[in-house]
């Protein structure tokens, strides 16, 4: 995915190689919590997303560190 201005991406993998194994309703949680802080996708950022991972696009680097350092256990 390329869109123009989000240039901050973070990945959030759901993999059995992971040492904490993500279920649905914790991206569900992740979600949730990107939209009360950064609101809805489409002004702060937008996702990519397939059966293993989920990209977080930031337009603010400041945006994408704070998501980040919230989700470190699975976020790179």
């Amino acid at each position: 995915m390329t869109e123009p201005g989000y240039d901050s991406p973070v990945t959030v993998w759901h993999k059995q190689s992971m040492t904490r194994n993500l279920s649905i309703p914790e991206w569900d949680t992740i979600s949730i919590y990107a939209i009360e802080h950064f609101g809805l996708p489409g002004d702060r950022y937008v996702v990519d997303m397939n059966m293993d991972r989920m990209i977080w696009y930031f337009r603010d680097s400041r945006d994408a560190l704070m998501f980040k350092l919230r989700w470190s256990e699975v976020a790179v």
